[in-house]
């Protein structure tokens, strides 16, 4: 697997697997808060955690950065709930 780029014009983190690109996409509210507003993963490539993959490196950049997050993507939420361990990221 190919790693997660950080894109801080596009405000977006993408992952290149078998020539196809998944994208997490998010927009920056002020300073201190990235909002993750979508996720998107090839259909030929679903199942193999790829979204996982860029959530979580989202958020441990988030994290890396002194960011909060607010998850509007309904991936994102899914994985905080699996994944406790990055509540303390949510913007409150």
């Amino acid at each position: 697997m190919n790693e997660v780029k950080h894109d801080k014009q596009s405000r977006n983190f993408t992952l290149i697997e078998d020539g196809l690109e998944a994208r997490l996409d998010y927009s920056e509210i002020g300073k201190g808060i990235w909002n993750l507003t979508h996720t998107f993963v090839p259909g030929s490539l679903r199942g193999k955690g790829l979204a996982s993959v860029l959530v979580k490196a989202a958020l441990e950049e988030a994290r890396k950065s002194d960011k909060k997050i607010i998850p509007s993507c309904s991936y994102v939420e899914t994985f905080l709930k699996r994944n406790p361990d990055y509540s303390d990221l949510v913007s409150k």
